[in-house]
């Protein structure tokens, strides 16, 4: 019997702790919600407690790598799908190259700000090179939660979520020109171009194939006359067949998710927003448990670092690069006012994409087995680490406030206000 060949026991353990971990947490955000604190930050907040109570106790503070690679995964790509679906395909087509160009600007406006900061400051290329194209990635997980939990609607929410779906993949591609840079100032060999952008477009190709097919597979099950609730019960599994397919493949995951979610609510005839609230119930637990972990993981000693100049010196230049340059493209693209003032205070926030290229750059940098790019590749993965931990602290709080600004979700103190529907995307 299959059963007797496990440990049940130790199954139900598990389960049983984790139903605790995500009412415990819950109670914590709502908590902290009731004091105007969004329910991602109230949520990383307690995984941080978890994670000290686990110490002082003397319990096992080691989680399941397995576990934790499945709740990850899983979370962005629900994360990512909710994206996609939220994004209005009339709107973008309003806004005709003003998104794009905001996209680009808040984008660059980060690499260079900290680029050329980092190179006048620690006279180090490679350094600035690897840095500024981190910078460039905005968190889309904290970003988008915080919109979804406040049900904001509006030019300034769209225009977020747009950026927050792109600009990874710009971020993704100077990140690997700019990794291919510094491997070859420390080896004999050196990257051709196609070797560069050859696995980045076959990267992003492959994503927008399966969601799309995806997508289109699905339509049958997504049409009129099906009620759009019941439509969840298909489309959530179409997002975990989506997940496991882009990552078998080795393709990007949320990436992937974004474009099923938008294509599947471009291809829908019927009322769509019932089905992607009942998809957004059906993964609120698993997003859930994913802020808890980025909570438990956060290493807080790190705030002490010998680093903390070169850490300061990366989040104050990214964030003056990212406000900077999406104030001056929105202001040249002439978009809605309330997004040219307060687009450059909602996209502090930077997570897991940023750790990601951190934690690929340390072990391609460690592979070279010289010195001087073991010591970059340190320097690296501490910056990023202790600048992620403030922008999840103080993104989401920023980004509540524009929006709050911005009149696209209520105001706790002065009660609800409404939003000028008369308004274009662009003037």
């Amino acid at each position: 019997m299959i059963l007797g060949t496990i440990n049940e026991t130790g199954l139900l353990i598990g389960v049983l702790e984790i139903g605790a971990v995500i009412i415990f947490s819950l109670i914590v955000a709502r908590v902290l919600g009731n004091r105007g604190i969004p329910q991602v930050l109230g949520l990383i907040t307690a995984g941080v407690v978890i994670r000290g109570l686990t110490i002082s106790l003397g319990f096992p503070t080691a989680p399941i790598p397995e576990l934790i690679y499945l709740i990850t995964t899983g979370a962005l790509g629900f994360i990512g799908y909710n994206i996609g679906a939220h994004i209005d395909i009339y709107k973008l087509r309003d806004a005709s190259w003003g998104l794009p160009l905001v996209l680009i600007g808040e984008s660059i406006g980060a690499f260079l700000a900290v680029a050329i900061l980092v190179i006048l400051l620690l006279q180090d290329f490679v350094l600035a090179l690897l840095l500024g194209s981190i910078a460039m990635a905005t968190a889309p997980a904290a970003t988008s939660e915080v919109i979804r939990e406040y049900n904001a609607h509006g030019s300034l929410s769209q225009t977020i979520l747009f950026i927050v779906a792109f600009d990874d993949i710009l971020a993704i591609i100077f990140f690997n020109i700019a990794l291919g840079y510094a491997e070859s100032t420390f080896v004999t060999s050196t990257l051709s171009i196609f070797e560069i952008f050859f696995p980045i477009a076959i990267e992003v190709i492959g994503s927008v194939l399966i969601g799309t097919t995806l997508a289109f597979a699905l339509r049958p099950f997504h049409i009129e006359g099906v009620k759009a609730s019941e439509s969840a019960e298909y489309v959530f599994p179409s997002v975990l067949i989506c997940i496991s397919l882009a990552g078998l493949l080795h393709f990007s995951v949320i990436l992937s998710c974004i474009v099923f979610g938008f294509a599947l609510s471009t291809l829908a005839k019927c009322e769509n927003s019932a089905c992607v609230r009942g998809v957004e119930r059906l993964s609120s637990p698993v997003i859930a448990l994913f802020f808890i972990i980025v909570g438990y993981e956060m290493e807080l000693n790190l705030l002490v670092s010998p680093l903390i100049f070169t850490i300061l010196l990366y989040f104050f230049a990214r964030a003056i690069g990212k406000s900077t340059g999406s104030y001056v493209a929105s202001s040249l693209t002439d978009m809605p006012q309330k997004v040219t003032r307060y687009l450059p205070f909602s996209l502090l926030s930077q997570a897991g994409v940023a750790l990601g290229l951190a934690a690929y750059a340390y072990t391609r940098l460690f592979e070279l087995n010289v010195p001087a790019a073991s010591d970059i590749a340190i320097v690296l993965i501490d910056v990023i680490a202790v600048s992620v931990l403030i922008a999840e602290i103080i993104g989401p709080l920023l980004l509540k406030k524009a929006l709050i600004r911005a009149k696209e979700i209520k105001d706790p103190i002065q009660g609800p206000v409404i939003e000028n529907h008369t308004e274009s995307h662009v003037s």
